[in-house]
């Protein structure tokens, strides 16, 4: 059985899907580095992630900062990149509290 891994927090932010499948897959690969498996919590996760990601987790963060460009709140970021709306109507409920662009 494998022992729990340590983290140490560097810094708190809200994550979209992609961007939490990066970071937990390098942390995945580490831990397997060191260990003969990975924690079932974090396998679980990584598939969640991988399964409902609809980003490539490489362009997340360009997706991010365009995002932010337009002064969007770290909330929204995170709903917009979560679900990808396929149309304005879809966007335009997600930002409705965003009042500046509806």
């Amino acid at each position: 059985m494998s022992r729990k891994p340590e983290f140490r927090v560097i810094e708190t932010r809200l994550l979209s899907n992609p961007e939490a499948l990066k970071l937990l897959s390098k942390a995945h690969s580490r831990i397997m580095e060191k260990e003969a498996s990975a924690p079932f919590m974090i396998v679980k996760t990584l598939d969640y992630l991988k399964k409902f990601s609809k980003i490539d987790p490489d362009k997340a963060e360009e997706i991010r900062n365009i995002l932010e460009n337009y002064g969007l709140r770290e909330e929204s970021i995170v709903m917009l990149m979560n679900i990808c709306p396929r149309n304005v109507d879809e966007a335009r409920i997600l930002l409705e509290y965003e009042e500046r662009f509806i």
